[in-house]
């Protein structure tokens, strides 16, 4: 087999193609390592990915493929990430983009991202990626910038939202003294890192390591992820599963109702995912008002119980908070208000749809659609239901 390679505007298709004979497939989703290791592939070079707005290529998947053998490769996008991430554990990583995030001197995803035009026009970049603006002004120190100066633009290009980042933003930040010089500079000298290292991945790529191949007796028949993973990402058949319509029918609630779990336990997950990231705690009097919340918990453990009062005390604190901030005591105003500000830290947009609109429709799509798999709205039911003394287990059916 070939190598299959995930490759989208970091470098030109026809480019790569004179560095790798490769099967070449779009910018990775969730799942679709899960896809090449069913389709037979063991060199994976994962290059660009979606970040925003689908479910991005997700660790486990990875960690995975290389279980199964394969050589994983990753430079320059969504690859350097992962693999500054997963080299511990055998990706391989390529490039200075990959060396910046292993080595801490980046830490955010939108140092690589960028908006693009459809796979049917090459995907055009329009916007310029953070990182290659770093690469093109430290090149330009001391001949055109001063340290400091060039210090003090890619702070005011890290600040822009990263659609919004481009070179002649970047000249027009500069002292009006250094501008037209370093338009010269980087019409004549920018340096795209991206490029360059997706190059270095994909010579690397080319050389396969030298393996002992196993004879096909000695690998189990169907790996784990082939009857987990794998089924969960649609490429398998699976055999029926315990689904929420089964569970709402042994709690004996409604169809409305289980819609508004649904939302209801969604919308949980993301306030309190915000809460995390903005460092916040829960108090004792918060747990404590959970704990008074579900007086008929007493049949979920002590360990389950506190897991969920914490997560539940979390989102709580988070809405107070946010309440107290925009001067409002209406719940469904105040968790749109949070659920909208963790879309835009997160870069995730939707055509036609801003504010409270962005906000339904996240709380709609649910964490999975971003690559939250830990997150299942199955469990949340079961574990919602329990709390409430409304869930024991499923019913007894009688077979005929």
């Amino acid at each position: 087999m070939p190598a299959v390679v995930f490759l989208g505007p970091t470098l030109p298709r026809r480019e790569a193609e004179q560095h790798l004979d490769a099967a070449f497939r779009p910018p990775a989703i969730r799942g679709d390592i899960y896809r090449a290791l069913h389709d037979g592939f063991d060199r994976i070079v994962l290059i660009d990915g979606e970040f925003h707005g689908r479910p991005s290529v997700w660790q486990r998947e990875i960690l995975d493929a290389i279980i199964e053998g394969a050589d994983i490769h990753g430079a320059s996008s969504i690859g350097a990430l992962r693999a500054a991430e997963l080299h511990p554990f055998g990706m391989i990583g390529h490039g200075k983009i990959f060396a910046w995030y292993r080595d801490g001197v980046l830490d955010g995803d939108d140092e690589v991202a960028l908006i693009h035009g459809p796979e049917e026009l090459g995907y055009p970049s329009l916007s310029e990626p953070l990182v290659n603006i770093r690469a093109t002004l430290a090149a330009a120190v001391p001949s055109v910038l001063s340290a400091a100066e060039s210090e003090q633009v890619v702070a005011q290009a890290k600040a822009a939202y990263f659609p919004e980042r481009s070179f002649a933003a970047v000249v027009a930040a500069a002292p009006p003294e250094r501008r037209a010089r370093l338009a010269r500079f980087v019409a004549e000298r920018r340096i795209d890192q991206k490029r360059q290292d997706a190059i270095t991945a994909l010579t690397a790529a080319a050389v396969p390591r030298r393996r002992e191949a196993a004879p096909p007796s000695a690998r189990p028949s169907s790996a784990w992820w082939r009857r987990h993973r794998l089924v969960a990402e649609g490429v398998a058949a699976t055999p029926r599963a315990l689904s929420a319509e089964t569970i709402a029918h042994d709690a004996a609630i409604s169809a409305d109702e289980l819609a508004a779990l649904r939302r209801e336990l969604s919308a949980r997950f993301f306030i309190a995912d915000w809460a995390k990231a903005h460092d916040l705690l829960a108090g004792p009097s918060d747990l404590a008002a959970q704990a008074a919340r579900f007086p008929d918990a007493n049949g979920v453990s002590l360990i389950q119980r506190q897991a969920a009062f914490t997560k539940r005390a979390l989102a709580a604190a988070a809405v107070r908070l946010v309440g107290d901030r925009i001067g409002s005591g209406d719940q469904e105003i105040i968790s749109r208000s949070i659920i909208g500000e963790w879309a835009k830290e997160r870069g995730i947009a939707r055509p036609g749809l801003a504010g409270e609109d962005l906000a339904d429709w996240v709380v709609t799509a649910g964490p999975g659609h971003f690559g939250y798999l830990g997150w299942q709205f199955e469990v949340e039911l079961v574990e919602a239901l329990r709390l409430a003394g409304r869930f024991s287990g499923p019913r007894r059916r009688s077979s005929q």
